[in-house]
């Protein structure tokens, strides 16, 4: 009889740890890809203009409270690089609301005045290892002679910016846009595009040249 309830309880504690053993990490889902070598200012080249720039996937991926968007590249512009010149956009929708990811490898940290203030809060602060933020549905305006679209900061995010990879990744905790298990990221629609890097002339304006471009065609649905 002692036997066997050592047994019972032996069989009781494995089953114990193994119920406990924590889940495996969901890998990273590849939601876009672009070819290589197609960075030309929109001309049609057929090869990526000199210093990077060069889309060619997209993944997505929940890790604990937070979703990570990785982008990856051919070829990129190093860390710090070229403030304020070009910056990268990823529109989405969690299930039918409207964000935007931008990302840039540096940010001065200066006030948005066309836009009413918004990114105030940031007036003096300098990213010099990379600068990522989520931003809301855009608006267009067309009143000024140079057409501005206003897409609302809904917060400031962390990111790591690594050019040995060739890509950067920027990590949105699920709160900050209303997502849950069982939630869908869709690719969204933007007044400049979906996915790309362009030139920076003005923070929020109309009047820019798309570098590289893509299209989110994948549906990630977060997992529980």
């Amino acid at each position: 009889m002692k036997k066997l309830l050592s047994v019972l309880l032996a069989g009781g504690l494995l089953f114990a740890a193994s119920s406990i053993a924590p889940a495996a990490e969901v890998k990273p889902t590849v939601v876009w890809e672009d070819p290589a070598g197609d960075a030309d200012l929109g001309q049609g080249l057929g090869q990526s203009i000199p210093g990077g720039w060069d889309l060619v996937s997209g993944t997505i991926q929940r890790v604990g409270a937070d979703i990570q968007f990785t982008v990856t590249h051919a070829d990129m512009p190093p860390v710090g690089s070229m403030p304020e010149a070009t910056r990268f956009l990823w529109n989405f929708n969690v299930n039918k609301t409207p964000y935007r990811i931008t990302a840039k490898s540096a940010d001065i940290g200066k006030p948005d005045v066309i836009a009413g203030g918004t990114g105030q809060e940031r007036v003096g602060h300098v990213d010099t290892a990379g600068h990522f933020r989520i931003e809301g549905e855009c608006i267009t305006d067309q009143t000024l002679p140079v057409g501005q679209v206003n897409c609302p900061v809904v917060g400031y995010v962390t990111g790591t910016w690594d050019p040995a990879s060739m890509s950067f990744t920027v990590v949105v905790p699920m709160k900050l846009i209303k997502a849950k298990p069982g939630s869908s990221i869709i690719g969204g629609g933007s007044q400049i595009c979906t996915i790309c890097w362009v030139s920076h002339y003005a923070e929020r304006s109309l009047s820019t040249t798309i570098i590289d471009t893509t299209a989110q065609v994948v549906t990630y649905k977060i997992p529980k």
